[in-house]
């Protein structure tokens, strides 16, 4: 009966062995390196040599009977074929898990999280292969560039959560109003592209008209009710460009025209507007002048009312290219927002003001530096990290720093910008509210805010000795600030006449041109030297800071 039941164990042992080499030739099929595949061929033909060596032990066992010995070699023999079948199991197992996570790693790389569109990379990889496909062919091909008109708007007004839902709810209606070769990605915010393969003008305006329509229907998010709006810019190749990036560029314009003039889609078209394509210029200088420290940061001081003494400085960013000459910031800071820059242009600010603070403060100047944050900066979680890294970098103490955050963005309903300034005020760094008055002001929000300074915006100082509402509004500020603890600064001080009746409203702080206009810091060093009580003279002393 042991006899029987070894000489059966034999086959089955070259059975599994045979199996095992189903595995193998799975594993090499799917391989793209020949090393990896000459690797398990080499395998497989060590398990043949593995069979051929069991079939002549058993045909030896048939010939002269088992013996003991034999009992033992036929169980190690079956044992080893059942290892060698598990092993290559679980290693074609672990190869096609490897290779899931691989394409699951790949499409995240090249897809968008949110709406799970194609991204830029995928993108322009896309717009390479249909434009080589275009000029083998000799056939059109038409990019669409698109931004939603409203957008940022639901983002202030009801926060981030909804922007997104309604993304998400945008999508199938692109994807229903183009065509099945046409490849939609999102580029980033409200930002989408089309590649439009073997499509004419007519085509693409024809497409854009679709998607505009049925862009008119309202959006239902969370019971809220939405009307959303889109522009549209087409290019075209080859007569727009022959490279993914200039078609692209050149949507852009176009749509930039379309947003400004409210054409629903606009066809690029150089002639119509020269001032978008400087727009487009301004972006890439502003790239390169943050990169290559082309800015100057310029100081304004912000007085005591009451004693004269120098209590801040406000840290404000000047641009002056070779080309472009003076660009005022009212200009550049709205593209920095539009395009994402703005938190590197934030970034450069911090670190090149905090880096002067720093040199001052060996000085014995321990001003309080007062820097401006956009509303997109308030929306941003990784900028309390990066104030904590400058403030470490150059050994600066939070006190010594101000943050500036304009009416508008501190309204939100999103509570980012509530939890940022309490992350502020937990580092230590004082928080005003900018431009006072401009906003959709509210006295419950101004309640909740953990700030410690309302500026009063410049526009209701400059006019308030000859408008009587001016005024009333400046006392009406100056007497909730009072009563909520709050310090005030009142901006725009063009004459000694609205300094005195500043001082009589009891407003504590201001700054304007009457006490000094804005000044680069080598500039600033010497008027604070002037106006200094410290009879010290440290102008000999004096080192501006020029970051690498």
């Amino acid at each position: 009966m042991l006899e029987l039941t070894l000489l059966i164990i034999m086959p089955i042992s070259v059975g599994l062995l045979i199996a095992a080499l189903h595995p193998i030739r799975i594993i090499c099929k799917d391989q793209g390196s020949l090393g990896q595949e000459y690797a398990w061929k080499g395998l497989g033909f060590l398990i043949i040599l593995f069979i051929l060596g069991y079939c002549v032990y058993f045909y030896t066992l048939m010939l002269s009977g088992i013996q003991s010995i034999d009992t033992v070699i036929i169980i190690i023999l079956f044992s080893g074929s059942c290892f060698v079948l598990a092993v290559m199991k679980l290693s074609l197992q672990s190869i096609k898990q490897i290779k899931k996570i691989s394409l699951l790693e790949r499409h995240h790389a090249l897809h968008d999280a949110l709406t799970n569109l194609p991204n830029r990379v995928l993108l322009n990889e896309a717009m390479t292969g249909a434009i080589a496909t275009s000029k083998r062919s000799n056939t059109p091909l038409a990019v669409m560039l698109m931004d939603l008109n409203n957008f940022k708007e639901v983002n202030d007004t009801l926060g981030h959560y909804y922007g997104d839902r309604l993304l998400q709810s945008i999508v199938p209606v692109l994807k229903k109003s183009i065509r099945e070769i046409d490849m939609i990605a999102r580029l980033g915010g409200d930002e989408f592209a089309v590649i439009l393969p073997s499509a004419n003008l007519d085509d693409a305006k024809l497409i854009a008209t679709r998607i505009i329509n049925a862009m008119e229907q309202p959006f239902s998010v969370d019971q809220h009710i939405l009307h959303i709006g889109i522009s549209i810019g087409i290019s075209q190749h080859p007569e727009d460009g022959t490279d993914g990036e200039s078609l692209l560029q050149k949507a852009d314009v176009a749509m930039y025209i379309a947003k400004r003039n409210s054409l629903g889609f606009s066809v690029y078209d150089l002639s119509r507007d020269k001032n978008s394509l400087t727009r487009l210029v301004v972006l890439g200088k502003l790239r390169t002048a943050i990169a290559n420290n082309q800015l100057t940061p310029y100081y304004q001081p912000i007085i005591n009312l009451k004693t004269g003494e120098i209590h801040a400085l406000e840290v404000l960013t000047r641009w002056h290219d070779e080309e472009l000459g003076h660009i005022p910031p009212d200009e550049f800071i709205p593209i920095a927002e539009k395009s994402g820059l703005i938190k590197q242009l934030s970034a450069w600010v911090l670190d090149t003001a905090i880096a002067q603070c720093a040199q001052w403060q060996t000085l014995n100047l321990d001003f309080i530096l007062s820097v401006n944050l956009s509303a997109r900066d308030m929306q941003d979680d990784s900028m309390i990290k990066e104030l904590r890294k400058f403030l470490t970098k150059h050994a600066v103490l939070p006190s010594q720093l101000n943050i500036e955050i304009t009416e508008s963005s501190m309204m939100l309903e999103s509570n980012q910008p509530h939890h940022l300034i309490s992350k502020l005020n937990q580092l230590g760094v004082s928080v005003s509210i900018d431009d006072f008055g401009t906003g959709f002001s509210s006295l419950a929000y101004l309640k909740k805010l953990s700030t410690q300074t309302i500026k009063i915006d410049k526009s209701f100082v400059i006019d308030m000795l000859d408008d009587r509402s001016d005024e009333v509004i400046v006392r009406s500020i100056l007497d909730i600030a009072h009563n909520l603890g709050q310090a005030v600064v009142a901006e725009g001080i063009e004459t000694k006449e609205s300094l005195e009746r500043l001082k009589e409203l009891n407003c504590r702080y201001g700054q304007g041109y009457y006490i000094c206009k804005p000044l680069p810091a080598e500039q600033m060093f010497a008027w604070l030297q002037q106006n200094s009580k410290d009879d010290v003279d440290i102008k000999s002393k004096l080192s501006i800071v020029h970051l690498d």
